[in-house]
């Protein structure tokens, strides 16, 4: 079973992030479509905000989208206000319309976008 993991340990290193797993057609994330996105954030409350939108959105994907084989942000231990975001999907068509047509999504979109415009 896929969970949703908050692990720390050391210098401050925390992952948020699903297990990736086999999905429901048996495709491995070795043939998958890979989206990899760095985030700096101003100050840790911004970050904060956004791991918590994190959550939920992740908990859908888990939930709802078997063909997501991993859905990971994970903080950097060098930088606490960096995170980097991997995504990777059976297909790059998995990614372009059930995930992002998805309520999730549109839900957690927009809260990215306003930490990035101001």
């Amino acid at each position: 079973k896929r969970d949703v993991l908050l692990i720390l340990s050391g210098a401050a290193l925390a992952v948020l992030l699903l297990r990736p797993w086999r999905s429901s057609s048996g495709r491995t994330a070795g043939s998958a479509w890979t989206l990899s996105v760095q985030l700096r954030f101003n100050d840790e409350a911004s970050r904060d905000s956004i791991l918590e939108a994190w959550a939920k959105i992740a908990q859908y994907v888990r939930d709802y989208e078997p063909f997501c084989l991993t859905y990971e942000a994970v903080q950097s231990d060098k930088d606490p206000l960096l995170i980097i975001v991997n995504e990777r999907y059976a297909t790059k068509d998995d990614y372009l319309g059930p995930h992002r047509s998805s309520a999730a999504f549109n839900e957690f979109r927009p809260k990215l976008k306003e930490m990035q415009d101001t």
